[in-house]
């Protein structure tokens, strides 16, 4: 693992820990929907990866597969647009300047991670991996 892909891991999980250890970080109303929806669509994206292919780096596994099928038939990080989807709906519960510096750093860590993998994922799956980028999103459905 490079420096870079441990320093976005860090602040990754850093925000996460953040938010889990000193906010309410469960909204209500119809921003608790969106955080489900959100927890959703990334718990989905897990279950097709699975667990052996997983992988918290942008570095890709020696014996990764690759995944077309679920949620990555639509946008190739389904559990980067849950994690931002949920936390998201609570920065808008849970406002604070504070709160949204916090915020920007995991999605800036997120979309960072997002661009390291594809060049991997590019290097490992080669023209298979440029087609399917051609057919997908790469986080928001009909968006980016």
């Amino acid at each position: 693992m490079s420096k870079k892909s441990l320093l976005l891991i860090v602040i990754q999980f850093s925000s996460l820990f953040y938010f889990v250890l000193f906010e309410q970080f469960i909204a209500n109303d119809f921003l608790l929907i969106i955080q489900l929806f959100g927890f959703l669509i990334a718990l989905w994206g897990l279950i097709v990866m699975k667990l052996g292919n997983f992988n918290i780096q942008p570095e890709v596994k020696q014996n990764a597969k690759f995944i077309k099928k679920g949620p990555y038939k639509i946008i190739r990080n389904p559990m980067y647009f849950g994690l931002i989807t949920f936390f998201g709906a609570l920065i808008i519960y849970n406002f604070s300047i504070v709160n949204l510096l916090i915020y920007l750093m995991l999605c800036l860590s997120l979309i960072m991670k997002i661009q390291m993998e594809e060049v991997f994922l590019k290097q490992r799956f080669g023209l298979a991996y440029l087609q399917y980028k051609k057919s997908t999103y790469r986080l928001f459905p009909y968006v980016y």
